[in-house]
């Protein structure tokens, strides 16, 4: 199997926020206004205004969070349209280790609800269209800790504590059921699990191609290799659609799903360049590991350790592992070389040693998929996933864990386009959390 190398410029990390001191409310409000890309406003509005709005929504983004809105807004009888300048599914959806779960995330309760209610979303639509079409494997994750990690099962069962306080399904298991759920793998004696049953891995690529075409088939559109231009919107910010250079589109609501280009995407549909280098997102690059197809298959659950030498693993639908580690991370931050792929990449070999000892001999980074994918992540940690203040009729949805929030951000956002209401659950991510954005 040939060696793929999917090296990608280097982002700004971090990026800083906007700052109130130098954006007064009254210039934030301006922003659509002022904006150097938007001439003739007063002549476009009023255009706009009399003419038919072509769709309900414009979607601009095909990952998994554009294309799950798009199915869920069809759903209602909306018509919604994807714009993606590349392909659906062609960006950081991709390039993800695709593991949707509530389980890690214990810290905030409401992110916590969030995420749960992602995974209940794919259960639900793996109901409507089955586990196989939708690319879902639901068996669950392992979290193994060594009987010598004491940080590490002190944490582990503080966190199995929490998750029962929420409702979230999961279970200790000793070192006896451990090696019975995976018996191919080595643990050091003594090991304890968290057993998160309600864990899924997701092959999202092949999930957001499906609910893609779900969308279409009840009534959305897709237009892919079609790049945005500016926003059209009246003088008071009322947003009315989005040029194209096949023309203008029309909709009253304009929904922003562009992942770790979310920043440079807001500026260029405002023309305020300010949205740019200060919006309040990082990006993150994940370095991910893809192994050939093994014989037999070693891995039957997602596995993942604690913080001590960080390691995570699963089995692919094509019978390999990924994998990756979130301090290996760190190997490609600033350097994407062809030489710092392959020393980030036999770090993953050795650690998955711990488990499948002789693993890193049999097996050349060569062989293997190396690839990054560029994370989305809020200043704060949480998800945002709501109108952009002063912009009436334009959202903005940025998340780690887009693949986990998927379903549960494109319902409620449907929810929110459709009934003219916020959804509750929604409050705590909007964006007027942030300086410069509130009011």
């Amino acid at each position: 199997m040939g060696r793929a190398f999917h090296a990608q410029p280097a982002p700004p990390f971090p990026l800083e926020t906007l700052n109130p001191e130098e954006e007064p409310r009254g210039r934030r409000r301006q922003i659509l206004r002022r904006g150097t890309r938007h001439n003739s406003v007063a002549s476009v509005c009023e255009n706009v205004k009399n003419s038919a709005m072509t769709h309900d929504a414009i979607i601009l983004g095909g990952g998994i969070l554009g294309c799950t809105t798009a199915f869920f807004l069809a759903r209602r009888g909306l018509r919604p349209v994807v714009i993606e300048p590349g392909d659906i599914a062609g960006g950081t959806t991709s390039n993800s280790f695709a593991w949707a779960n509530a389980s890690t995330k214990t810290g905030d309760a409401a992110y916590h609800r969030l995420n749960a209610a992602g995974v209940a979303g794919f259960n639900a639509l793996a109901g409507a269209f089955g586990t196989a079409a939708l690319g879902i494997d639901p068996g669950g994750a392992l979290q193994v800790v060594a009987p010598d990690d004491a940080a590490g099962l002190a944490a582990m069962r503080s966190d199995a504590a929490r998750l029962s306080e929420l409702g979230y399904p999961c279970r200790l298991i000793g070192e006896t059921e451990l090696r019975a759920a995976e018996p191919m793998l080595s643990f050091a004696p003594g090991s304890e699990a968290l057993h998160a049953q309600a864990d899924l891995i997701v092959d999202a690529p092949r999930f957001t191609r499906f609910i893609a075409g779900e969308a279409v088939r009840l009534g959305a559109e897709l237009r892919t290799g079609t790049a945005p231009g500016p926003l059209i919107a009246d003088e008071d910010g009322t947003v009315r659609g989005v040029e194209t250079a096949a023309g203008p589109l029309h909709a009253a609501h304009v929904i922003l799903a562009a992942g770790a280009d979310t920043p440079e995407a807001l500026a260029s549909l405002t023309g305020y360049e300010g949205f740019s280098t200060r919006f309040p997102l990082r990006r993150v690059p994940g370095f991910l590991l893809t192994t050939p197809p093994l014989e037999p298959r070693p891995l039957r659950h997602l596995l993942y350790t604690s913080t001590t030498d960080e390691f995570h693993m699963l089995p692919t639908a094509g019978g390999g592992l990924r994998m990756g580690s979130d301090d290996v991370d760190s190997f490609i931050w600033e350097d994407r070389s062809e030489a710092a792929f392959r020393k980030a990449a036999r770090a993953l070999l050795a650690r998955a040693e711990r488990f499948l000892p002789g693993i890193s001999g049999r097996i050349e980074p060569e062989a293997c998929d190396l690839r990054v994918g560029v994370r989305p992540y809020p200043e704060d940690g949480r998800s945002i996933a709501g109108a952009l203040p002063g912009a009436r009729g334009l959202y903005v949805l940025a998340t780690h864990s887009g693949i986990t929030l998927a379903p549960a951000i494109g319902a409620l956002m449907a929810e929110w386009i459709a009934t003219g209401n916020r959804p509750d659950t929604l409050a705590p991510h909007g964006l007027e959390r942030f300086p410069g954005f509130s009011g």
